[in-house]
């Protein structure tokens, strides 16, 4: 079976299941939109729950490595359920998302 994307484990609702990080996906569906923007948008329209349908966490990174002007950003990741993901790759209507 050939995985598009990478699923990972985590405990949403006290139970293990399946997720893909949204970047990830947003990534490989090249969507054309601003991430940031893209998730809240379509968090919103199609009412998603936190904590049921995806949960949040928070990622620190450098944006310039070894640089003297280097300096920290925390970063939102969302990781989605399958069921979540499988919805937004629809709802894109683009050939990734059939």
């Amino acid at each position: 079976m050939n995985t598009l994307i990478k699923i990972s484990e985590k405990i949403i609702e006290q139970e293990i299941v399946q997720t893909v990080n949204a970047r990830k996906l947003h990534a490989f569906m090249k969507i054309g939109k601003r991430f940031a923007t893209w998730i809240t948008d379509r968090i919103n329209q199609y009412t998603f729950e936190e904590g049921k349908d995806f949960i949040k966490t928070q990622d620190l990174r450098f944006s310039k490595l070894r640089s003297a002007k280097s300096r920290a950003a925390t970063a939102i990741e969302y990781h989605l359920t399958l069921d979540m993901a499988k919805e937004l790759s629809m709802v894109e209507r683009n050939e990734k998302g059939r």
